[in-house]
């Protein structure tokens, strides 16, 4: 008997580990990723942490529901308004928020390091820009199967393996 629960024990325990394991592996995935980001758009030009912060959402892919996507870029909170988010997290030195509107974002809540709030939505009016984001299409095996924008496509996937993310095989390099 006292055998039984010992090997019930060790079993529960291992589940345990696995499933702490693949969290850990999921909110790696996003920082790596936010990462990559924030060096690829720092190359570019530097940005600056005291005027800028980033945000990030994810949701369910239209065309396939067993894909999501994130969205990511740097915003002044200047330009920011009623922006839908409960907490302020950091990465980086960039303090960053969640896009909470979106039907995935849970996923992301537990990837960052979260830091004092501040309210960012500082426009006191609607301001139309441009920015330069990435979107990134994930499936079900958290592999990028496909990325936005096209043009930049291929040096965006250069820079995420370098940061160990995985690609799959559906990904269409044009």
């Amino acid at each position: 008997m006292k055998n039984y629960f010992l090997l019930v024990f060790a079993v529960l325990f291992m589940s345990s580990c696995k499933n702490n394991l693949h969290s850990q592996k999921k909110n790696t995935l996003y920082q790596n990723i936010v990462k990559a980001f924030i060096d690829y758009r720092n190359s570019e030009t530097e940005i600056s942490k005291k005027e800028n912060i980033l945000i990030i959402g994810a949701n369910t892919s239209e065309n396939d529901k067993n894909s999501y996507w994130l969205d990511i870029w740097f915003v002044n909170p200047k330009l920011l308004q009623d922006f839908e988010y409960s907490k302020v997290y950091e990465i980086e030195g960039y303090k960053l928020i969640i896009n909470e509107s979106l039907n995935k974002s849970d996923l992301l809540k537990h990837s960052f390091k979260q830091t004092k709030y501040e309210n960012f939505n500082l426009a006191t009016e609607l301001i139309d820009y441009d920015s330069k984001n990435w979107y990134i299409v994930l499936n079900s095996k958290n592999e990028v199967i496909r990325i936005s924008p096209q043009q930049k496509s291929k040096e965006i996937k250069e820079i995420l393996l370098k940061k160990g993310i995985k690609f799959s095989q559906e990904l269409d390099d044009n």
